[in-house]
């Protein structure tokens, strides 16, 4: 179980997760030299599994993001394992998740504009000869992203 310090650390460094080692023992209320403890062993028990910066997608020119709902063919292990590989390896699916009712999966996919999207369906996804279905719902407007997880739930 977390501590309440560790708690509020973890919140931290999801709002900041390049605070110094002091703004962040000055935000949570600890010395520094335990606070930089506690991150260390957070890293070392998993629940901190990397830092990464979050990008602007539109500054990229990613216009286009959807998702896509997706059923597989089968259930072969080849045929997972085809998908599975295909999604770790793909920039543009952001996300994906193992999903119940009709259909398997559902993908988060970035593109720059609507027609590379489709491109990216036809083109590459449906040549897997593992996709039976798919169902895409463009996303109009984001408004609530965060990849911040609460830590008090």
């Amino acid at each position: 179980m977390l501590d309440p310090y560790e708690k509020l650390i973890l919140t931290e460094l999801q709002r900041d997760g390049r605070a110094s080692t002091q703004t962040l023992s000055d935000a949570v209320g600890l010395s520094p030299s335990p606070c930089w403890r506690r991150v260390k062993r957070l890293e070392e028990d998993g629940y901190i599994t990397r830092y990464a910066a979050i990008v602007d997608g539109k500054k990229l020119g990613l216009r286009a993001l959807a998702h896509i709902q997706v059923s597989l063919v089968d259930h072969d292990a080849s045929s997972i394992d085809k998908f599975q590989a295909f999604i770790d390896n793909n920039e543009q699916v952001l996300e994906c998740s193992s999903i119940t009712g009709n259909f398997d999966y559902i993908l988060k996919v970035a593109a720059t504009d609507p027609e590379s999207l489709e491109q990216f369906i036809m083109q590459s996804f449906l040549r897997l000869k593992v996709v039976r279905t798919t169902a895409t719902t463009f996303i109009l407007r984001q408004m609530k992203v965060s990849g911040a997880l609460p830590v008090d739930v």
